[in-house]
């Protein structure tokens, strides 16, 4: 889940994938010949994600394209983006950014999406923007002990809150875009269609209400070892978190209520393989590749008609098969006011 280089902290991974292409051949003797290379850097996440990507994404790309070198970095980030654009000196081609980037206010750093090469129609609803398209539909889910509330599941965000029906520790990620505002505000009554702009005085009161229950996490494998060792009883966690907490049957997964974090593909302003670029976002987010992805991360696809498609493995517990209970962060809203935001939660965690 999940999340940019606020929410992955991975050293950084450099890795190549190359086919070279020669054609044999001449009456007197073989001569060999390459066609013309070239050279796509995309930078993601690192780590496991990426991994996936490679698999799913890169490998196949480079396969399907034999004069074409992917080469690989981490961790992305906005801010190394702004700078390149800047500059000049533009190094990235695609980069995977998180729902903070990419939006109109980014225009200055990025190239627009050129939708006669990427297939805007394909994308679900709100995942083709002007500057960015979807990469992944990622989740922040709540799991559970199963062993601690009598057969009980939390449905809500209102139940996650609620320490008398569900006794216990929170696991909560200590970020304030991260989907914890918008739970607050809910749990207090506040219609989904009504989070924005974020009421920050009283979802601040809200989580008031639980302070002394919760175990803040900053990244995933603390989220996922809170559950796992029975030290938080409800969490709210990255779905790929959760369900790497499911295997042994302790935990539980909850689709009644949860938010949404994604990822999404750009591309910095001023490369020099534009074209390149969106033809390899426009092969990234193709069916048998979106499908192909899910066998690695539980993440669901971006391509509608992908959501279907998905295999057995993870069928049922991706965020593309609970769309219904979705509650979608407004990534704009939250891109113009995250910096005051953060200062009145950072207030209210020293309170």
């Amino acid at each position: 889940m999940k999340v940019a280089v606020s929410r992955i902290r991975k050293r950084s991974v450099l890795w190549t994938c190359a086919v070279g292409v020669a054609m044999l051949g001449g009456a007197f003797g073989a001569s060999a010949s390459a066609a013309a290379q070239e050279t796509l850097t995309v930078s993601s996440y690192g780590g496991g994600y990426q991994e996936a990507q490679d698999k799913a994404y890169f490998q196949p790309f480079v396969k399907a394209n034999p004069s074409v070198t992917i080469r690989q970095d981490s961790p992305s980030s906005n801010a190394k983006i702004k700078a390149m654009a800047e500059s000049g000196n533009v190094t990235w081609d695609v980069v995977l950014v998180d729902d903070s980037f990419g939006l109109d206010a980014d225009a200055d750093w990025l190239e627009p999406i050129d939708y006669s090469i990427v297939n805007r129609e394909k994308f679900l609803e709100g995942y083709a923007g002007t500057y960015r398209v979807g990469a992944d539909v990622e989740a922040t889910i709540m799991a559970y002990r199963t062993d601690r509330f009598g057969g009980r599941v939390p449905q809500n965000f209102a139940d996650f809150f609620d320490t008398e029906k569900f006794p216990g520790k929170r696991a909560i990620w200590k970020f304030a875009p991260g989907g914890i505002f918008e739970a607050a505000l809910l749990a207090d009554g506040v219609p989904p269609d009504q989070l924005y702009p974020i009421d920050v005085e009283r979802a601040l009161k809200k989580l008031d209400t639980i302070k002394d229950d919760i175990i803040w996490w900053e990244t995933g494998s603390q989220a996922e070892q809170l559950l796992a060792s029975g030290e938080a009883s409800l969490g709210l966690v990255w779905v790929s978190r959760g369900l790497n907490a499911t295997q042994d049957g302790t935990v539980a997964i909850s689709w009644g209520q949860w938010t949404t974090q994604n990822g999404f593909w750009v591309v910095p302003k001023g490369t020099k393989n534009k074209e390149l670029a969106m033809r390899a976002i426009e092969f990234f987010t193709e069916v048998p590749q979106q499908v192909a992805f899910t066998e690695y991360m539980p993440y669901g696809p971006t391509n509608k008609d992908a959501v279907d498609k998905v295999r057995d493995r993870y069928k049922g517990n991706l965020p593309t098969d609970h769309l219904d209970t979705r509650v979608v962060v407004d990534s704009a809203w939250w891109a113009k006011n995250q910096a005051e935001v953060d200062q009145a939660f950072q207030e209210w965690l020293l309170e």
